[in-house]
């Protein structure tokens, strides 16, 4: 007795419903996705061969240029609380519009008394305008005053901050020098320097630490 034959249907999905979640999602992630801000300054630090990433959260950054002008920024989540604090220690009322035009600055590059216009400026007015950046001399070091402020804010609230220091490879001494003494000054013996991650050399005596580590965990 010969077998029934099946008919054969052509297998057809709706892909519809699926292409609509799809555009759902990738619409969602576009409008949702925070991009990382434009750089401080134009800096250019040393390379090393270290591979452990900069923490971005709690972050206070101080950069140095090649001209040795001195630059900070700060977790969004800091801005807030350091500004108040700050004007604590140098006796200035910073009103509510301030401490708004601050939150919204990328970074600070100006002294203290011109630190309200200077977090007004557009981003096209920063281009062209020629930044001072943050007095750190012996004479007046505002750079200090800054530091001890968000130490202040994160130690009253028990938390931890991570501070950054991101120098220019053709930044002289001097500048590196006065940064250092701000941190000093405030007790502070713990940061991190920001480099430009390299292979390691091969041949190099760390790369054959490297090797003989990984021959021993095995």
């Amino acid at each position: 007795m010969g077998r029934a034959k099946i008919k054969r249907g052509s297998t057809n999905i709706d892909m519809t419903a699926m292409c609509d979640v799809a555009f759902l999602l990738l619409s969602f992630f576009i409008l949702t996705t925070k991009f990382k801000p434009a750089e401080a300054v134009d800096v250019t630090p040393p390379s090393s061969v270290s591979s452990k990433a900069a923490p971005q959260k709690d972050a206070f950054t101080v950069s140095i240029d090649k001209l040795g002008r001195i630059f900070i920024d700060m977790s969004d989540e800091m801005k807030g609380d350091v500004i108040n604090a700050l004007g604590t220690v140098r006796g200035i009322k910073f009103s509510d519009e301030d401490v708004k035009a601050f939150k919204l600055a990328t970074f600070v590059g100006a002294p203290i008394n011109q630190l309200n216009q200077f977090d007004r400026l557009t981003p096209e007015q920063l281009k062209t305008v020629k930044l001072e950046g943050i007095p750190a001399d012996s004479a007046n070091n505002e750079l200090r005053d800054w530091i001890y402020a968000a130490k202040k804010v994160y130690g009253d609230k028990g938390g931890k901050i991570n501070f950054l220091i991101k120098g220019d490879d053709n930044a002289k001494y001097p500048a590196f020098k006065s940064v250092i003494e701000a941190f000093k000054k405030n007790d502070q013996f713990k940061y991190l320097l920001i480099t430009n991650p390299e292979s390691i050399p091969s041949g190099s005596e760390l790369e054959k630490l490297g090797i003989k580590k990984e021959q021993e965990t095995e």
